[in-house]
């Protein structure tokens, strides 16, 4: 376990306890290390959809796209031929 000292604006921690929020966690630093946990979910959920944005204005991704469109034209009809 690392340790790390923080800084908390002191309106914002009388929040947690008059909402009762710290009651759910162990301690202060469980409630940190929760927070943060979701934190990176949510940073790594958004970088993602940039990347997908990316992608899809990237012409070599859209190149690509396609052609695997045109390779699987044939397959595709042959389902509808059924």
């Amino acid at each position: 376990m690392l340790r790390k000292t923080i800084s908390i604006d002191e309106q914002l921690f009388s929040q947690l306890k008059e909402e009762g929020i710290l009651d759910h966690f162990k301690n202060f630093s469980d409630l940190v290390s929760n927070s943060l946990q979701k934190t990176i979910v949510i940073m790594q959920k958004e970088n993602y959809r940039k990347q997908i944005e990316a992608m899809a204005n990237d012409p070599i991704v859209l190149d690509d796209i396609e052609e695997i469109q045109e390779d699987f034209k044939f397959a595709d009809s042959e389902d509808n031929a059924l």
